[in-house]
């Protein structure tokens, strides 16, 4: 795992989820806060995609998400800024928020 993605933290704040990322990685916040949520069918979906799809889009309400093989890139919307990570890192950070919405139940 990079050492910027070891910095990402979520947590359930007032049944919202709340992440804490580097500054390198900011996009990803408006990802996992807007676009998953607490919602768990939506971890699923993204989580199904990420492990069996070479290629596919996705488009939320802000964000989109981009897997390319072996990255997968975040791009938001509104203010046109781009985060890419490493597929294996993506699919520790949601397999750590799967964690904390399990945590929270």
């Amino acid at each position: 795992m990079s050492k910027a993605t070891t910095r990402v933290r979520f947590t359930i704040v007032d049944d919202e989820l709340r992440v804490s990322v580097p500054k390198e990685l900011d996009t990803l916040t408006d990802f996992f806060e807007t676009e998953i949520g607490t919602s768990e069918a939506m971890l699923g979906l993204i989580e199904h995609h990420v492990r069996h799809e070479r290629t596919w889009q996705f488009t939320g309400n802000a964000c989109h998400l981009y897997l390319d093989g072996q990255t997968v890139t975040i791009e938001h919307d509104y203010a046109g800024t781009r985060t890419t990570v490493d597929r294996a890192d993506f699919r520790i950070l949601l397999s750590d928020l799967r964690a904390v919405l399990t945590d929270h139940r």
